[in-house]
C-alpha cells in the first residue's frame, strides 16, 4: 500500500460523537464531537448488581458503542502502576481518527488483530499483531484501519488516564440516572463544562479556539451554577474511585 494512499485514508474525517480514549480532531469541533458523543451501554448482570449495591457501577464491565467502534476499559489508571487507562478497542474498516495533539498524556497502541495505520510527528507506518507505537504529549498523532473489510482489535493506552476515566464515570452516572439523551446530556450547561475539559487536553490552534469560544462561555457559567466535569457520587472523593 503506497504512503500516498495512506496520507489520504488519514485524511478523511469521520465524525465519530466522543468520548475516549482513548482518543481527537483536525478541528475542535471535530475533536469534541469524537469524544463527547460515544455512547455507553451497561451489561445487564453489572446494571443489576451496582442497583442493588444502591451505587454508580463501576467503570470496568460496561460497553461503549458508536459508529461501529466498540471498546471497554480493562485496566483502571486507579489501579496500573503506570497510572494509564486501558482498553480493549475494536474498530471498523476505514475507521479515522484525525491528527491530534495531546498537552500531557501520552497515546500507546499494540495491535492484537487486523492492521492499524499510524501518523506520529509526520512519519506513517502500518502495525500487525503483536506491534505498539506511541504517541507522545506535545507530538501530533492520528491512527486509522487501512483495511475496507476487515475490523482492528488493539489495545489502546492514555497515561496519565484518570481525567479520561472520572469523565466517563461521569457520563455513564449521568446516563443512569436519566440525564443524557442517549450518551449527550440533556443540560447544555453539562454539555459544555464536559467539552471545556475535554478541550483543555490538547493543544488547539487559533480556529480552534475561536470555535469553542461560545462553549468556554456556556462552561463558565455552568461551573458557576455548581456544573462539574466530575462529582463524587459517580468517582468517589476527588475522582478515587466508586469502589
Amino acid at each position: 500500500m503506497t504512503a500516498a494512499s495512506l496520507r489520504h485514508q488519514a485524511k478523511s474525517k469521520e465524525l465519530l460523537a466522543a468520548l475516549g480514549i482513548a482518543g481527537a480532531a483536525a478541528s475542535a469541533g471535530a475533536l469534541v464531537t469524537h469524544r463527547l458523543r460515544t455512547g455507553a451501554r451497561e451489561t445487564q448482570q453489572t446494571q443489576r448488581a451496582s442497583e442493588t449495591a444502591g451505587k454508580p457501577a463501576p467503570l470496568i464491565g460496561h460497553e461503549f458503542s458508536v459508529m461501529g467502534h466498540i471498546f471497554h476499559v480493562i485496566e483502571s489508571a486507579r489501579d496500573s502502576e503506570d497510572g494509564s487507562i486501558r482498553f480493549d478497542y475494536s474498530a471498523p474498516p476505514r475507521a479515522n481518527i484525525p491528527e491530534h495533539t495531546h498537552r500531557v498524556q501520552e497515546e500507546s497502541f499494540e495491535v492484537i488483530s487486523g492492521k492499524l495505520g499510524m501518523r506520529v510527528g509526520g512519519q506513517e507506518l502500518i502495525l500487525g499483531p503483536g506491534q505498539r507505537a506511541i504517541g507522545p504529549p506535545k507530538v501530533p498523532h492520528a491512527w486509522w484501519n487501512p483495511n475496507s473489510e476487515e475490523r482492528v482489535r488493539f489495545v489502546p493506552a492514555v497515561r496519565p488516564g484518570l481525567d479520561l476515566e472520572t469523565m466517563f464515570e461521569t457520563l455513564l452516572g449521568l446516563m443512569r440516572e436519566g440525564k443524557t439523551i442517549g450518551p449527550i446530556p440533556k443540560n447544555p450547561l453539562q454539555a459544555a463544562v464536559l467539552v471545556q475539559e475535554i478541550a483543555s487536553w490538547v493543544v488547539l490552534t487559533p480556529v480552534e479556539k475561536a470555535l469553542l469560544a461560545p462553549v468556554r462561555a456556556l462552561a463558565f457559567v455552568g461551573e458557576i451554577l455548581g456544573y462539574r466535569a466530575r462529582y463524587p457520587e459517580y468517582s468517589g472523593p476527588d475522582g478515587t474511585g466508586t469502589a
